[in-house]
């Protein structure tokens, strides 16, 4: 997969975890971007492209309160175990990032799983 298209799935599914107790920090982007910069399969991507897939993201995610447009595309988009790896890092990333586990991230990162055909219990 391209990293773009790559980028912009972890970005969902950042977002998506992210956004899954009704608050987005505005340190968000940043530890996104951290978690791009750190990654082998993303870490080649521009920062800029990053801020990108970030913003785009966010947007798509809070028009979706339910996620299912974000995880469709996800679904839709990512289909190689080594991709459905790093966007669940990424959504994994994202449910530490603020040092705190809330249920309904468990709630969103279990959803993610599942729509990649993955066992949930394994994240």
């Amino acid at each position: 997969m391209a990293v773009s298209t790559l980028l912009d799935a972890a970005a969902r599914a950042f977002a998506m975890v992210s956004l899954a107790d009704g608050n987005l920090s505005p340190s968000e982007e940043h530890r996104f971007a951290r978690f791009a910069a750190g990654d082998a399969a993303l870490k080649s991507a521009k920062l800029p492209d990053v801020r990108s897939a970030w913003s785009q993201a966010v947007k798509d995610v809070q028009a979706s309160p339910s996620f299912g447009a974000p995880l469709i595309t996800i679904r839709t988009e990512v289909t190689s175990a080594a991709d459905k790896a790093t966007v669940m890092r990424a959504a994994q990333a994202a449910a530490v990032a603020d040092g705190k586990l809330e249920l309904q991230e468990n709630v969103a990162l279990r959803t993610l799983a599942e729509a990649l055909g993955l066992n949930p219990d394994d994240y």
